[in-house]
């Protein structure tokens, strides 16, 4: 009996550039971008994408001059840095990794349920939102994401455990979905040039209205010469009757209605060019514009109005936005498929970068271009009939961000669950952590079955957190820590000199 073993055969292409992409574009692009802009301002956010994509540069060319040591051994990023830099140094990043790489898987599936509850179908909501204000709505909101969160991956879990093979198939399909994504943003961005989208928004004063609370963007209508109250005038007002009684600011200040979109060519840049952090609870006001408010009467039917649901500030931001330029070790993980793995790798992972960070600091820009700051502002697009903020700009229709983004979590969230067991599985067999030793056991074929338990339950513990802006930070800290690691490992390599350490990548420095 002969056995024949196939050769690598993946290039650089297939084998890294595309896997990076798939892996560093991802849920905080759809969901959180354009938040990001309006609440840290063009500026400020330039700031954080710029100094997230420096990082992840500086440890490719760290992770560059690892798969050029020697032989890069198959089994990916933890095998080539423990071989590389000794298992010490392998077990810390891998650890950090191995969690990281978790919780994204539990960032994506709350990203996934989030997309699916607010966007695509808000009546499949367990615990039901509608007519619940503040606190209820969020705790309601947030119990919806842990059981879907928990079935979901549950599911997940299930595929990954029949057949991996699957998911490999897909995760082309899952990549083509955020490609048109992206192209759809540009062509719509494109687009408001030409013919700025018809996207009104309805302020009272230079507070933002909720939506909901109207159905006519005006407090009375002329219908026959007789003066008709709205259903603003009722959200208001204690009746129907013009002579009723109507909260103040609501009589001292003017109905006006703008453009949510003005487009790349109207100059809005200027006015969204600086940040606006908000305190949790805060109305969401226009710049520019005055209002006619006194200051001694307490704020009410503050529900009526677009509020802020998290007190924000520059490192929180910083914390949301990272998990989206993790992902760099995609192509390294699959080392033992590249037909030439130390060309490919430093090539194509950096490629990578520089094509996403192109894409994050231009989307950045024109975001800041295109959309009213309030717009930017308003998180899940309550003040615009509930639409994702970000697929309000895409050409031909919004639904293509609406579905692209769906899949592409529910892709993203498979390969997590895919790539952390066999992360796990490979520190374990290596011995470093000896309680550890269990979960280096798997099925007769190989599969990480322990693994994958242990995997599902600490993904659990993000889906109970349940909240997307909560995941972000802690998966930042992770992938931080393993970053510092690998850079500070060939810095230490390189100072020390290493006698194995010779790393043949041109653009290497300590």
């Amino acid at each position: 009996m002969v056995y024949v073993f196939q050769a690598p055969q993946l290039g650089t292409l297939m084998g890294v550039y595309l896997p990076c992409i798939q892996n560093i574009f991802g849920v905080i692009l759809f969901l959180r971008m354009t938040w990001m802009v309006g609440i840290g301002g063009v500026l400020g956010s330039f700031i954080i994408v710029f100094m997230c994509c420096s990082t992840t540069m500086l440890t490719a060319i760290s992770m560059s001059a690892i798969a050029t040591n020697g032989v890069v051994p198959a089994g990916g990023s933890y095998y080539m840095i423990s071989r590389s830099l000794g298992p010490e140094f392998g077990g810390a990043v891998g650890i950090c990794f191995y969690l990281g790489t978790t919780f994204a898987g539990a960032m994506y599936i709350l990203g996934c349920i989030e997309i699916l509850l607010i966007y695509i179908v808000p009546q499949a909501a367990i615990f039901k939102i509608e007519g619940l204000e503040g606190p209820e709505a969020e705790i309601a909101l947030l119990n919806n994401m842990r059981v879907y969160g928990t079935i979901v991956l549950s599911f997940m879990a299930i595929v990954v455990f029949v057949g991996v093979k699957y998911v490999n198939k897909l995760a082309l399909v899952f990549l083509a979905c955020v490609i048109l994504s992206i192209l759809a943003v540009y062509a719509g961005i494109i687009k408001t040039a030409l013919e700025p989208p018809v996207f009104p928004v309805c302020l009272i004063g230079n507070r933002t209205l909720l939506s909901k609370s109207y159905d006519i963007c005006a407090k009375v209508i002329e219908i026959d010469n007789e003066t008709i109250t709205t259903k603003m005038w009722r959200s208001f007002c204690d009746s129907d009757s013009l002579n009723a009684t109507c909260d103040e600011y609501f009589i001292n200040n003017n109905i006006t209605e703008i453009q949510g979109i003005p487009g790349v060519t109207s100059g809005i840049l200027a006015e969204n060019l600086f940040g606006n952090y908000l305190e949790k609870g805060m109305i969401l006001e226009k710049r520019g514009i005055s209002s006619n408010v006194d200051p001694d009467i307490p704020t009410t039917n503050a529900n009526r109005y677009v509020l802020a649901d998290i007190t924000s500030f520059f490192t929180l931001l910083v914390g949301i936005y990272f998990p989206s330029v993790t992902g760099i070790m995609a192509g390294s993980n699959r080392s033992g498929d590249l037909r030439d793995a130390q060309k490919s790798i430093p090539i194509g992972t950096i490629a990578a970068i520089t094509t996403t960070s192109t894409v994050y600091m231009s989307c950045v820009v024109l975001f800041g271009a295109c959309i009213e700051g309030v717009v930017l502002r308003d998180k899940f697009g309550e003040g615009v009939n509930g639409n994702l903020v970000i697929g309000t700009l895409a050409w031909p229709s919004p639904w293509v961000i609406v579905f692209g983004s769906f899949f592409s979590t529910c892709g993203a969230g498979l390969q997590s669950l895919t790539g952390a067991p066999r992360l796990l599985q490979a520190i374990s067999r290596d011995g470093i952590i000896p309680f550890l030793r269990v979960f280096g056991h798997g099925k007769a074929n190989g599969e990480p079955t322990w693994a994958l338990l242990l995997t599902a339950s600490i993904c659990e513990i993000g889906i109970i957190i349940a909240s997307l802006d909560s995941v972000a930070p802690i998966l930042s800290m992770f992938f931080l820590m393993c970053y510092m690691f690998v850079n500070l490992a060939c810095a230490l390599q390189t100072l020390l000199r290493t006698p194995n350490w010779r790393p043949r990548f041109k653009f290497y420095h300590w």
